[in-house]
C-alpha cells in the first residue's frame, strides 16, 4: 500500500510541476501578447492619422505614400493575427 501511495504522490507531484510551469508561459504569453498589441495599437494610430491626408492627395508620390501604408497595415494584419493567435 505504501509504494502505491508513493507513486501516487510521484504522480500529483508531476501533474503539479507541469501545471505550475503551465501557469507561467499561459501568463508569459499574455503579458507577451499585451505588450505586442500595446506596439501595433500605437501603429494603427498613426496609420490611421496618416491615411487621411494620402486617401485625399492625387499624383505619384500619394501612390508611393498609399504603397508604404499598405505595408504598413499588411504589417499591422499580421501582428493582430499573431497576437489572435498567442490568445487562443
Amino acid at each position: 500500500m505504501s509504494d502505491e501511495k508513493s507513486k501516487f504522490e510521484e504522480l500529483k507531484a508531476s501533474i503539479e510541476q507541469l501545471r505550475d510551469e503551465i501557469n507561467v508561459k499561459a501568463h508569459l504569453g499574455k503579458m507577451e501578447a499585451k505588450e505586442a498589441l500595446e506596439d501595433l495599437e500605437k501603429k494603427w494610430k498613426n496609420l490611421q492619422s496618416e491615411y487621411k491626408p494620402v486617401a485625399n492627395e492625387a499624383g505619384q508620390t500619394a501612390q508611393k505614400t498609399r504603397e508604404a501604408l499598405g505595408i504598413v497595415a499588411d504589417e499591422l494584419k499580421a501582428g493582430y493575427a499573431r497576437i489572435k493567435k498567442l490568445l487562443e
